[in-house]
């Protein structure tokens, strides 16, 4: 490698090939935001990569293709540094750079990282000769500058990306595994910041990566930093030990975060109603997608069946003696799905897609603020881009108020009182109940309609979205931690609990 340049050389590439051939499959696979574990990798291929000197060190930010031993590969973003020491991080690869010694390391773990990510979101400009675009959004270019003056700390919870926050300036979300197109989440907060709606936080720049078919995939999405007492949660964990404890009454709160919570659901939903651009535009009721939804949903239940009676000897003894009675009564709450149909006269939006307590941030001021809005991140982009029921976000949030629930419960373990357990079921009852009303009230002033306005229609809608959500719970537990399944199916079919 030569200093002359920030485009990679020959030997640069060389070196990257082999590296990622030789060192790198064994080491994504014990990464948490690797989304493809136990498919085997077979193969990392160098599709590209934006190398510069930092300092001492190297910058390689590479684009690679992941070569399974089952299905289609994958294209991942793997900022990579090269280091005289890999310090306490860990060691990828050792190497050598002329006559120098060195190792490669995960370039987001380096000090310098963030800065250097800002500063080229700062710069606003395509890379010559090569695929890699860096903006920042004018209006925020002074919440960036700002950010420059803190230390970039990187996120440890982050599971499917990698976040840094700088101080209370700004966060910024590296994507770890590419899908081509439009990234979600930019596009809702542009959307939702061009009609007023203040409850998100501000969108501060993007960057993204062009292959040489002229496909974009988005790499980095920059935002404002918004204080918080934690993700809603973490939050909501700790006001449920003081309901379990009883030093909390939660039937007497006065100013009730539940139905907050649930206003400004509504007034996401009704903003997201007015926005106009074509991509994001509500779009008016469509009879063939409910029936579609209908015929989805009986499927997945018979599906999830299928799926109980395969893993039954993974399952609790309980649960696994009950599982005839089980697979039958889901089988009848099949007639659920029919819900969807009362929602004949409503209109589809784009929604968050994934919404779920910890996509909430609990404000000093009591308040909250919604974020993430890539979607289901499983899920291709396409599919995250659909418009949909308003009620998916309700429905997700009512499943998320249930398993807070059942961590607080899981959490005293054998020291759970039958009263300490009642008052949290009597918890999710009220939660669920002043939720709704928020919600309800907030949405009505949507300019079309978004849920069916009647009380029957709302509430057997809203049942087939949750029956949609817990087959999609129950599959995931059984097939990950079947010693939570007990949870969704205690929702689903309240006398299934083992």
């Amino acid at each position: 490698m030569t200093r002359s340049g920030a485009l990679p050389d020959t030997e640069a590439r060389m070196l990257m090939a082999s590296v990622l051939a030789e060192d790198v499959p064994r080491w994504l696979e014990t990464q948490r935001w690797f989304a493809d574990k136990g498919r085997g990798v077979a193969a990392v291929v160098l599709e590209d990569a934006l190398v510069q000197p930092v300092g001492n060190d190297w910058l390689a930010l590479v684009i690679a293709r992941v070569q399974f031993r089952v299905g289609e590969p994958a294209r991942y973003c793997l900022p990579l540094a090269w280091t005289a020491s890999s310090g306490d991080r860990e060691t990828i690869a050792t190497s050598t750079l002329g006559a120098a010694e060195g190792v490669f390391v995960d370039a987001t773990e380096m000090p310098w990282f963030g800065r250097w990510l800002l500063d080229a979101l700062l710069a606003s400009n395509a890379r010559p000769g090569g695929g890699w675009t860096f903006a920042a959004h004018v209006p925020a270019r002074p919440v960036l500058e700002r950010a420059r003056l803190r230390t970039g700390t990187l996120l440890r919870g982050e599971q499917s990306n990698t976040s840094l926050r700088f101080g209370d300036a700004a966060n910024v979300k590296l994507v770890r595994r590419l899908q081509p197109g439009p990234n979600p989440d930019e596009e809702m907060l542009r959307a939702l910041t061009s009609v007023g709606f203040n409850r998100v936080p501000a969108f501060a720049g993007s960057a993204s990566w062009r292959s040489h078919d002229g496909v974009e995939f988005p790499i980095a999405l920059a935002q404002d930093f918004v204080p918080n007492d934690g993700d809603g949660w973490a939050w909501m964990l700790r006001r449920l030990e003081a309901v379990a404890a009883g030093t909390l009454d939660f039937e007497r709160d006065p100013v009730s975060p539940e139905t907050l919570l649930g206003r400004r659901t509504g007034e996401l939903h009704e903003a997201l109603s007015q926005v106009s651009m074509s991509a994001l535009a509500p779009e008016p009721p469509c009879e063939a997608a409910i029936a579609a939804g209908v015929r989805s949903t009986r499927d997945a239940v018979d599906q999830t069946g299928l799926l109980l009676q395969d893993h039954q000897g993974q399952v609790s003894g309980a649960l696994r003696n009950r599982m005839p009675q089980i697979v039958a009564a889901l089988a009848r709450s099949a007639d659920v799905a029919e819900g969807f149909r009362d929602e004949i006269d409503t209109w589809r939006i784009r929604v968050h897609g994934d919404y779920h307590l910890g996509q909430t941030l609990r404000t000093p001021d009591g308040d909250w603020v919604l974020i993430d809005f890539e979607g289901e991140p499983a899920r291709p982009v396409a599919a995250r881009r659909a418009k949909t029921s308003a009620l998916k976000d309700v429905a997700g949030m009512l499943r998320s108020f249930a398993y807070a629930r059942g961590a607080a419960e899981r959490s005293l373990g054998p020291h759970l009182s039958q009263a300490a357990a009642a008052r949290l079921s009597a918890w999710e009852a009220t939660a669920r109940r002043e939720f709704v009303a928020g919600y309800r009230a907030a949405v009505r002033s949507a300019p079309v309609p978004l849920v069916p306005a009647g009380d029957v229609a709302f509430a057997n809608a809203l049942a087939a979205w949750e029956l949609d959500k817990a087959l999609y719970e129950i599959a995931y537990e059984v097939r990950n931690r079947p010693d939570w399944l007990e949870l969704p199916l205690r929702a689903l079919l309240p006398n299934a609990s083992g």
